[in-house]
């Protein structure tokens, strides 16, 4: 029992030490295709967080973290090319991240859905950015391998 509590006091100690993901240490990962899916995690991420500032009514908060979500699917997106992955080609790699941001627009949606008539289309930007690179990546996975 003691080897179990001290155990779980490293990990909850070494969570602690570790802190909070940004956005700058997920673009300073250097390896792309490692930052590229660091970036669509963060931006699930963001978009949590952007659902619990909104049940906060925080708007600030809501705002900084849809920005954050979008700026880090950019990311995936642009960490991907320079990787020289394509989906048509190595579509493993990017089966894990459409599934995400699939997932990503669904949630989306439902937080449009829950936001006053006049608070809707400040996620309409980002619902299409992130449709597009979305959709790059599903077209590129079941497209004809060249």
């Amino acid at each position: 029992m003691k080897r179990l509590y001290a155990t779980l006091l490293v990990f909850a100690t070494a969570a602690a030490a570790t802190g909070t993901v940004t956005l700058d240490s997920v673009r300073a990962d250097p390896n792309p295709e490692h930052r590229a899916r660091a970036a669509v995690d963060f931006a699930v991420t963001a978009e949590r967080d952007a659902e619990i500032a909104n049940g906060y009514t925080d708007a600030a908060r809501f705002k900084t973290d849809i920005d954050n979500m979008v700026a880090a699917m950019e990311l995936a997106r642009d960490s991907f090319t320079a990787a020289g992955k394509t989906p048509g080609r190595q579509p493993g790699s990017f089966k894990t991240v459409e599934l995400q941001s699939h997932n990503m627009l669904h949630r989306l949606s439902d937080l449009r859905d829950k936001l006053d008539d006049d608070q809707r289309p400040q996620l309409d930007g980002p619902i299409m950015k992130i449709t597009e690179i979305h959709d790059a990546w599903f077209d590129g996975i079941m497209g004809k391998k060249k």
